[in-house]
């Protein structure tokens, strides 16, 4: 799903928050996702990753979960621009989180 500069972005922000880990925190994740104008409430965060296979016990999250989480937010905000536009709509998003900035989600 990703081009390999997306892919290369979003190892980049994630080992920026890892301190050479390969794993992170819930609360370092949200860091991430607010340097990408991410902004999940916690609730959202954790269904997301339960969504994406993250188990209960399991404290930490791996680079390859935070990728499929971010392609999950990715492809229901295409979704939600998508029907909207069919719907005769803004084409705007309206959905789970909220997108902030004129930057896109790497920053540039």
């Amino acid at each position: 799903m990703f081009t390999a500069q997306e892919l290369t972005h979003l190892k980049t922000a994630f080992e920026d928050v890892s301190s050479g880990e390969a794993f992170v925190n819930l609360e370092s994740l949200k860091a991430v996702f607010h340097d990408m104008k991410i902004f999940l409430h916690d609730e959202q965060l954790v269904e997301l990753l339960e969504t994406c296979g993250k188990q209960d016990e399991e404290d930490f999250i791996s680079f390859e979960l935070f990728a499929r989480s971010v392609a999950l937010l990715l492809e229901g905000e295409a979704e939600k621009v998508s029907t909207s536009s069919r719907d005769g709509g803004e084409g705007g998003y309206v959905g789970q989180y909220e997108q902030q900035g004129s930057e896109d989600e790497y920053g540039d």
